[in-house]
């Protein structure tokens, strides 16, 4: 079966409202000029991920399919039941720069308060409406070189 610009569309459009659903990111094929580009468009503000530029219809199809394919497998593997936050180990990798309970990287930061001997940042997720506090702790400080024009 020849795979078409229109049998591309309709399988993101498939995924994105099936397995994708319960996902923070759906699929994208968009063809330009005789080439398609396969993207991962993410739920939030986050900048859409090319996955294959330049692809012929059939490269564009089997990684649409690898998309399906590795969704159903991490699904499989593990549950598809979410906990309702991220761990802390996974918020600290993230650099606290995501929702601990959506992922979206939509969020809005607030003042920053000293509390129990630490740095306390309040803040909050536009997608979800989370609100947490994030906490920094004093690691050392380094020292500024002065500018020779400064006095």
């Amino acid at each position: 079966m020849k795979v078409t610009e229109k049998s591309l569309k309709a399988r993101c459009t498939e995924l994105n409202f099936g397995i994708l659903k319960d996902t923070g990111f759906g699929v994208r094929v968009e063809r330009i000029s005789s080439t398609y580009t396969v993207s991962l468009v993410y739920r939030d503000s986050t900048q859409p991920e090319i996955l294959l530029q330049d692809a012929t219809a059939a490269e564009a199809d089997a990684c649409i399919s690898g998309v399906a394919t590795t969704t159903s497998v991490y699904k499989a593997t593990q549950g598809t039941q979410k906990p309702e936050f991220v761990s802390q180990e996974l918020f600290l990798k993230q650099h606290g720069e995501r929702c601990p309970k959506c992922g979206s990287r939509d969020i809005t930061q607030g003042h920053i308060t000293k509390a129990k001997g630490e740095l306390e940042q309040w803040c909050s997720c536009s997608r979800c409406t989370t609100t947490w506090n994030s906490c920094y702790n004093l690691a050392g400080y380094a020292l500024l070189e002065k500018c020779s024009s400064e006095p």
